[in-house]
């Protein structure tokens, strides 16, 4: 098993650390609707920052009001 990735969030640029499937966006509480929101929009993972925007809405009304 290896360590964690270094990632670059699609959402904002920012770096940030991947555990795979042991990592902590598991503990965020994202919805089964807001995954498909951020599949349909992004190829990788977003960064925690993103994610919780997401997960309390604020994110979708950004790219909303593009």
């Amino acid at each position: 098993m290896r360590g964690p990735v270094t990632k670059t969030c699609e959402a904002c640029g920012a770096t940030f650390e991947c555990g795979g499937y042991q990592c902590w966006c598991g503990k965020i509480g994202i919805t089964e609707r807001q995954m498909d929101w951020i599949a349909a929009r992004f190829k990788d993972c977003l960064c925690p920052t993103c994610l919780e925007k997401v997960g309390v809405g604020e994110l979708d009304r950004q790219s909303n009001d593009r």
